[in-house]
């Protein structure tokens, strides 16, 4: 990894509270958790996969200090009680799927797509056909942050 991209990473985490630590043959470690952890990221490993691992340990400490908002219509009461259970499950069940990993996960992608480094961005997704399913999500946020520095700057 670039000495360029490790200055804008270590930026990114000190924006999240996070120092980032690059000792030359070891693990990366990641200091500053709300929990005093410190996690380590494996250095080892294909640049590609190197840059998500951090932006995700990023992205996890930016998620842990935001709450997860429901929309109003799921959060107001209910006088039908049927309605109001199905609220409820659904809730629940958006708490679950869309937990800090996800948010995290969706996250790193959104700002490794916006990264300089495009080869090692398609080379991950080359690897993990998996996160292609959050792509369009990802496309869709860049495109609306796109369109509203256009209409600020108009």
């Amino acid at each position: 990894m670039n000495a360029d991209l490790q200055n804008f990473l270590s930026g990114m985490a000190k924006c999240a509270g996070l120092t980032i630590e690059y000792p030359e043959g070891s693990p990366i470690s990641l200091c500053g958790y709300p929990d005093d952890e410190t996690r380590f990221v494996n250095a080892g490993q294909p640049d590609s996969e190197l840059i998500f691992a951090i932006l995700q340990n990023i992205g996890l400490a930016a998620s842990v200090t935001q709450e997860f908002r429901f929309p109003r219509y799921l959060n107001r009461l209910f006088e039908n009680e049927r309605i109001g259970q199905l609220a409820y499950k659904v809730r629940r069940t958006l708490r679950q799927k869309f937990n800090l990993r996800w948010r995290a996960d969706l996250w790193a992608l959104y700002v490794y797509s916006l990264l300089p480094c495009q080869n090692e961005f398609q080379d991950f997704l080359g690897r993990h056909p998996e996160k292609k399913i959050l792509m369009p999500i990802v496309y869709l946020t860049n495109l609306k942050s796109r369109l509203l520095r256009m209409v600020q700057r108009a």
